[in-house]
């Protein structure tokens, strides 16, 4: 038992690390204040520097795969799970930020290899289409729910179905809650939608950007 706590409590503290935050400091950005103002690796390619994005998706995934690698160490599916989604929440809601952060994609990512490659390769997949398709928040969208069910129809256990579907329950809380309560002029329920969708209140990138820039001001 004190082992799964101190997996999980390690996990958390691996995906608690802002790698984003820190290239983007290394780039003489903070990430809190710039483009979208999302403290996550696209924000530190918009921002910073292009090449950043590398070192960055790397080290993220690294945290996701350390994490569940603690997880595994411990012993059980269930803990291995755990580990993955703690360190997604300490990625997503920063302790060392405020609470600001990514949304995790690094992150998720590097914790399907531990848990399922059904699953990885579901996410991987769809994702890629997507972005293929220039729909690359909608093809996210879409791999994250095609990750648990993926990894149901390879035949893994309950409990890893469960942590898949748990890491995509968190990243779409981030797109619901991670851009603040809606601003008044955008309509409810369209809203919600529209970040479940494209992870932004308005359909427009640029122009939700530069209204991001402007709110920040």
């Amino acid at each position: 038992m004190l082992a799964d706590i101190a997996a999980i409590v390690a996990a958390y503290a691996i995906g608690a690390v802002p790698v984003a935050w820190l290239a983007g400091r290394a780039g003489g950005v903070d990430l809190r204040q710039a483009g979208s103002g999302n403290v996550g690796a696209n924000n530190v390619y918009q921002t910073a520097s292009r090449w950043l994005i590398v070192p960055v998706g790397v080290a993220q995934i690294a945290q996701g795969a350390g994490a569940v690698l603690l997880g595994r160490w411990a012993g059980s599916d269930g803990i291995a799970a755990a580990c993955g989604v703690a360190a997604l929440v300490a990625n997503n809601w920063n302790p060392l930020l405020g609470l600001a952060g990514g949304r995790g994609n690094g992150i998720h990512i590097g914790a399907l290899p531990g848990l399922s490659p059904w699953a990885l390769g579901a996410f991987v997949a769809v994702a890629v289409a997507g972005a293929a398709m220039r729909a690359a928040p909608q093809g996210v969208a879409l791999a994250m729910i095609a990750a648990p069910i993926a990894a149901a129809v390879g035949g893994e256990s309950a409990a890893i179905v469960a942590g898949c579907a748990a890491l995509a329950a968190v990243a779409f809380a981030k797109r619901l809650l991670g851009n603040g309560p809606p601003a008044p002029e955008h309509p409810r329920p369209r809203v919600w939608l529209l970040r479940l969708v494209y992870d932004r209140d308005i359909a427009d990138r640029e122009a939700w950007v530069a209204g991001s820039r402007q709110r920040r001001a």
